[in-house]
Formats: structure tokens, sequence, C-alpha cells
């Protein structure tokens, strides 16, 4: 990335903004603070527009909410005319925002009946046998006659609080009045009572005790009898989902019509803001403004043209020269169409700081290999193949899913295809099963015959200490970069050890001639004397223990040939299974460990490879800390979701 200085006019300095805005190439870096000027005038218009593109910004994405109904798709959006006539804006905004809500509050008073019913309708329904001839009578009937009903619900489902409620009735009211109970819901008991009309205020009061709770009846079921109550209930229910249908259609009809233009309003609401808060970061003198940021060191010479031909002679770009190691610089992750779905699962980690080494390619041709090398069977490989592809296909014809799933499904994708060749060097199909059939037909081992153990393990520490090895290469070379030459001098003396090791580790399995046993004690020993001389007093402890550590990362390897035998080991037990017993359900069986050997297959050896490289390999040299290249004019929602 390059740092560039832009100088111009004062009175140009929006028509300049507008233009970068357009251009989309530089991320805006404050001005003001690092050349001690002035900002632009205007703050306090500035922040009165700021707040009132805010309220109408809320109220945007307030109603784009209300269409989020599953029937948007994305398209690209043009933005209004700018800059924005906000009192008309609001006003357009206001009543489409009024209608929204009242048909909202519809909706809201529609969930809430379609929730409450049911609470009022079941005790009512349960009592309707208790007392059947007065079920019939409605409140002016009862009236007639003198009486008067209540329906209450204890809560609890114990007896002895009927009983409790019925003495304290009997202390009122004597024997006017007749109780009915049954158990209407866990932990609650329904109760009707019927009493003389004028004991309606006492026994209303004995009925207020916290254990009670009222079950009152909405306004357009008063005055019915108690059977004609739960049949308008029910009927009411039925009701209820077709009048939400109908709210709903209406939500619709006021909002679709104007989707395009609230999609409009808002991709301009927040260009203008970030115009705003742009503006805020020039600095300013009499006559000229100032603007630094960031652009990619390959386009400064577009930007200058561009704002040349603009411009002409009123506007300067010069180019600061800073250094492309300058931790403050943002970073723009570039890779190949390959490798280009591993960037998100480098920034899962953390994004590496700017000018330090981008290991995206790396870990496009090594993670997918070792996942390969852990599964290793032509079987499991192709059906994982499979799923790769389809999940690739989902996940593009929806235009969903994150970044990290996209590069999990990559990862799988190229994984499997490694599974397919290992599986040949191995001579495995869902486990021996294909040995079964065409004999001993593996490239190089079968991994479940004993005499593959050692060539595994060893083939597995190779690969550790290759991939340590690479990654402390890559950690000097970068050090070497950032002028970090005590780190530098630790990567190359952990290189001389580890390479003399594993000297002398050949040597002791016979791979290497007696000839190479001093110069591997040599390197040794040079490279442990280089890590601890670098430590200070305690470099004969810590520089050894730094060196024991990339020796147990190497180890560490060892995984992939564990997690490959476990694997192996479980689709033979699956063969062996289905070969028992009627063939049937020996199928059945085999079938079951085979799949679920799969699931693992897809799993585990994505973990471990995952971990590898982020632990045992990046730890050699990644440095953290990058920020992201956001260039002014390019926020991600100017391409908004609208809804067709």
């Amino acid at each position: 990335m390059a740092k560039v200085r832009i100088l111009g006019r004062r009175f140009a300095a929006d028509a300049v903004l507008g233009e970068l805005q357009r251009l989309g190439l530089v991320q805006l870096a404050d001005a003001r603070g690092a050349h001690a000027l002035d900002g632009l005038d205007g703050a306090e218009v500035r922040s009165a527009r700021r707040d009132e593109l805010a309220a109408a910004r809320a109220q945007t994405e307030k109603l784009l909410g209300e269409l989020a109904d599953g029937s948007r798709s994305a398209a690209v959006v043009e933005p209004l005319p700018r800059p924005l006539d906000v009192p008309e804006l609001r006003l357009r905004l206001d009543r489409l925002t009024a209608g929204a809500d009242r048909i909202r509050r519809r909706l809201d008073a529609l969930r809430d009946e379609r929730l409450v019913l049911p609470r009022i309708l079941e005790p009512l329904r349960l009592l309707l046998s208790l007392v059947p001839v007065l079920a019939t009578l409605d409140v002016e009937k009862l009236r007639q006659i003198g009486l008067a009903t209540a329906v209450v619900v204890l809560n609890t489902d114990e007896e002895r609080l009927v009983d409790a409620l019925r003495a304290e009735l009997v202390a009122e009211l004597g024997t006017r009045f007749e109780l009915a109970s049954t158990r209407v819901e866990e932990g609650a008991m329904g109760c009707l009572v019927v009493f003389p009309a004028e004991s309606s205020d006492m026994v209303h009061s004995v009925l207020g005790g916290s254990a009670i709770r009222s079950v009152s009846l909405p306004e357009r079921f008063e005055g019915l009898s108690l059977n004609a109550t739960v049949e308008a209930m029910r009927n009411r229910l039925d009701q209820i989902p077709a009048e939400m249908g109908e709210a709903e259609a209406e939500r619709r009809s006021l909002l679709r019509p104007e989707a395009a233009w609230l999609a409009a309003a808002h991709t301009t609401i927040l260009a203008e803001l970030e115009l705003l808060a742009a503006t805020e970061e020039l600095g300013a003198t009499e006559r000229t403004f100032l603007a630094e940021g960031w652009v990619p060191r390959t386009r400064v010479d577009e930007l200058r043209a561009e704002l040349g031909r603009r411009f002409g002679s009123e506007v300067l770009v010069a180019d600061s020269r800073t250094s492309p190691y300058d931790p403050q610089a943002p970073v723009l992750m570039r890779n190949r169409r390959l490798a280009r779905p591993f960037e998100s699962l480098v920034r899962f980690l953390e994004l590496p700081r700017a000018g330090s080494v981008d290991p995206t390619l790396l870990m496009a041709i090594l993670l997918p290999l070792m996942f390969g090398a852990m599964v290793g069977d032509v079987g499991y490989g192709t059906l994982l193949l499979v799923l790769a592809i389809l999940a690739g296909r989902k996940l593009a014809a929806r235009a969903a899913g994150t970044p990290e799933i996209a590069g999990l499904v990559r990862v799988l994708l190229l994984g499997a295809a490694w599974s397919i060749v290992f599986g040949l060097l191995y001579g495995e199909v869902f486990g021996d099963l294909g040995t079964r059939f065409l004999g001993d037909w593996a490239l190089w081992k079968e991994r479940p015959s004993a005499a593959a153990l050692q060539p595994l393990l060893l083939f597995a520490v190779a690969i550790g200490a290759a991939h340590v090895l690479l990654g402390l290469g890559l950690g000097a070379w970068q050090a070497m970069r950032f002028r970090e030459y005590r780190v530098m001098l630790e990567k190359l003396g952990a290189i001389a050890a580890l390479a003399g090791l594993s000297a002398l580790a050949g040597r002791m399995l016979g791979g290497l001639p007696a000839g190479a046993v001093t110069p591997a004690v040599v390197l040794t020993a040079a490279g442990l004397l280089l890590v601890m001389s670098l430590h200070g007093a305690l470099g004969v402890t810590t520089g050894a223990l730094d060196v024991l550590g990339r020796i147990g990362n190497i180890l560490s390897y060892l995984r992939i040939a564990a997690v490959g035998l476990a694997s192996a080991h479980l689709a033979n037990v699956a063969n062996e299974l289905g070969s028992v017993g009627p063939i049937w359900i020996g199928i059945l069986v085999a079938t079951f460990f085979h799949a679920l050997n799969l699931a693992l297959a897809a799993f585990s050896p994505m973990i471990q490879s995952l971990r590898l490289q982020y632990v045992e390999f990046f730890g050699a040299f990644f440095v953290g800390g990058g920020r992201p290249f956001t260039p002014f004019g390019q926020n991600p929602t100017r391409h908004l979701q609208s809804t067709s």
C-alpha cells in the first residue's frame, strides 16, 4: 500500500471528495492531527445534517426490515440524486412509516389474540361440563334470575387451595353460592363461581388473592353464555390466520412498490453520511485543503490520472514514499483464484500485518494435502467430493453462507481429491473392501498392516519437519525484511538445530551414511549455541526449550498417521461386521459404520489440519494485527438487497 497526499484549493474540497468517493480507491486517514491543521468550516452545519440523515437512515432501515420476508434478491441499487432533499424525503418516509406502523399494530394485536384466546378458552371448555344448565344462559338471563358468574384460575393444582377459596366464600356468603372446579393445565385449577348478583363486589374482593388470576373475557365475547363464548372463541381462532394474511398482504401492497426507492434512499443516505464523515478528516489552511490516505501501490498512477483529468493542476497527488512494511498501512489481500477462498480461513485467525507474509497460497496447497493424507480412501474421497460439489452449488445458487463456510467447502473439495490420490497409494476403497475384491493393489502401503506402521509414522514426521522448517524459513526471511535481525538469527539457529537433529535421526534409521554424523552434530551444536546466545543469561534454558518446543511441533504431525489409521481400522471393522450374520443385516450394519466413519472423515481431519496450520506452521512466522483495506466510497451496503 502507498500513502498519498492530495492537495488542492479549498473551494474544491467537496468536489474532490465526491470524486474520491466515486473512484473508491483511497482509504482516508486523518490529515488534521498528522499535520496540526484546522478542519474545514461548517462543522455545526454538517453535524445537523448528520443528525437529520441518521434519523432518515433509521426509518429506511426499519421499513426495509418490514420487507425481509424471504422475497428479497441481490441487485445493484441506483442511488438518488444528491444532495438529498431531506424534508421531502422525511415526508415520504413518514407516510410509509405511519402506514406500516398501523399494519404492524394490527398484526401485533392479532398475534396477541392468537396467544391469549387459547388460555381463556381452555378453562371455559373444561368448566362447561360442570354446570351444563348455566352454560346455556347468557348474562342477561342470569341477571333476570338474580345470578352472576365468575371464572378464575388458581395458580396450583392442589385441591386444598380450592377448599380454602370455598371456605372464604362461605365466610362471606354462607351457602348462597356454588363453586365448581377442575384442573385446566399443569399447575392450575379452573373454578366457576355462581352467586347472587347483589354480592358481586364482595365475591370479586375475595377472588382478588395473589394466588388467583381472573379470566377476563375480551369485549367481543362479553354477554354471551358459556357455550356461546366457547363456540365464538373457536371460530375466532379459525379466523385469525386469514386476517393476519390480509394484513401481511396489505403491508406488501404498501411497501413493495416503494422497495426500489427505499433501497435507493438508503444507499444515498449512507453515501452522504460517509461523505460527511470524510470531510471531518480533511486538513485545511486559509486557501488549501489536504487529504491523506492509503491506495494500492499499483493504482497510484490511476488515481493521479483520474483526478488530473477532472481537476487539472488544481489538485496534486503526491506519494509519501512510506515503507511497504509500515504497520499502520491497511492490508489488501490479493491471491490467485484457486487460493482466494482460503483468505477467509486466514482472516479467521487474524489479518496479517502489512508487509508480512500472506500464507494463503501455502495454506491452499498444504491444508487439503494433509486432509487427504488423513482420509486416504478412494470411496470416502469420492463421496466427500460429491458432497463438496453439491454444497458449493447450493451456496452459489442461494448466494448464502459466510466466506469461512465457502473456504471450508473448498478445503473439503480439494481435500477429497487428495483423499482419492492417497487412497490409491494406500490401496483403500471403503477400507479393505477394494482389497477383498482386487487383491493387494496399493501403490505404496496398506495402512492397517503392521509393516506400514513405521513408514506411516516417518511420513507424518517428515511432513511435519518440512512444514515447520518452511515456517521458520519464512519467519527468518520476513524478519530480515523487517530488519529484525535478532529474530532472524533466532529462526536461522532453530533451522540449523532442527536440520542437524533430522540428519542424526536419518542416520539412526539407516537412511544416511556414517559420514553425515559429524556435520549433523556440528550443525545442531551451532544452531543451539546461536539460539541460546540470543537470550542472554537465561539462554541456556530458554534457547534449549525453544528448540525442544519446535521438536514437539514436528512430532505433533504424528496425528496425520494416527487419525488416518483410526479411520482405516474403523472402515475395516465395518466390513468385518458386514460379513457376519444374514446379508441384509450385514449391509445395514456396514452402511451405518461407514456413514459414521464418513462423518468423522469430514470433521476430524479438517479440524486437525487447521490446527497444524494455525499452531505449528503459522506460529513460526505469522505476524497478525493487520487492518483491512476499506476504501472511501466502497461502503459494503452500497449494493443492497432489494425486494422483487
